[in-house]
């Protein structure tokens, strides 16, 4: 399947893995392209964003794509990079990362590392209905699905996100296939058999997934934690992105240096 691909390149290289960045529900490449991508190839990393089929340029999603099929674009885009990437898998986006590490979809690939960036956690039923139990302010799915303004800003970003960009982000915001959500929810990563290094990164503010439950995601991979004060869900696209970039710059260069 040709995905839509957007790489930046550095103008001096480091000798570091590349780093593939994968978006999550609803998102697709565009969202790197503005802070990340840029941050990055200036930290010296060639980095690499694709849209996941039925979003951003990518060829249209089936009836019938599942999260397998998700997991199935990352390992092709894994296969044509020229050594293992660090995998960088923001929200669902981290949820997909973790099927292809720890191989509940297909056998894992060879990687050099994952940041999970406030990423879904390894049950997300476990999650919300604990949140649930406790009473904690939850999204409105339905009114995000719509994409209501005001919705979209109090899940994904931070409350003065200037109008014109909210609505820019807005507007490229596409629904998941329904079998999609329903897989998602069925086929669950397998911690136990991940042996790949891996970081979490949370975000102090976010209103889909809070830090108890990164928390319980480190510890499930045994990683570390990296906590980015008064940043939202959709930290790639807020001015937080500096610190997010920088912790994933010194990760990749930690890896990079450990024999595969």
């Amino acid at each position: 399947m040709n995905l839509e691909w957007i790489t930046a390149q550095p103008q001096r290289a480091l000798e570091v893995p590349p780093v593939l960045l994968i978006h999550g529900a609803w998102h697709g490449a565009w969202c790197w392209a503005e802070r990340a991508l840029p941050d990055l190839a200036a930290r010296g990393f060639t980095a690499h964003a694709i849209s996941l089929r039925g979003h951003g340029a990518s060829p249209p999603a089936r009836w019938s794509t599942t999260i397998c099929d998700y997991v199935a674009d990352v390992y092709a885009a894994i296969t044509t990079l020229a050594q293992p990437p660090l995998l960088v898998g923001h929200s669902a986006g981290g949820y997909v990362a973790q099927l292809l590490m720890t191989g509940r979809c297909r056998p894992s690939p060879t990687l050099a590392g994952v940041v999970l960036l406030c990423s879904s956690p390894v049950s997300s039923p476990a999650y919300f209905l604990r949140r649930w139990r406790e009473g904690a302010q939850m999204v409105d799915i339905r009114a995000l699905l719509r994409r209501n303004p005001a919705a979209v800003r109090a899940a994904l970003f931070s409350p003065d996100i200037p109008p014109a960009d909210l609505e820019r982000y807005r507007q490229q915001l596409v629904a998941e296939p329904p079998l999609v959500t329903m897989t998602s929810m069925l086929v669950r990563p397998r911690p136990t058999a991940c042996r790949t290094p891996v970081l979490v990164i949370a975000a102090g503010q976010d209103a889909i997934f809070d830090i108890p439950a990164q928390q319980a995601l480190a510890a499930a991979y045994h990683a570390e934690l990296l906590i980015v004060p008064d940043a939202p869900h959709d930290v790639m696209l807020d001015p937080a992105w500096r610190l997010v970039g920088a912790a994933i710059a010194h990760f990749a260069v930690t890896v990079g240096k450990v024999p595969r």
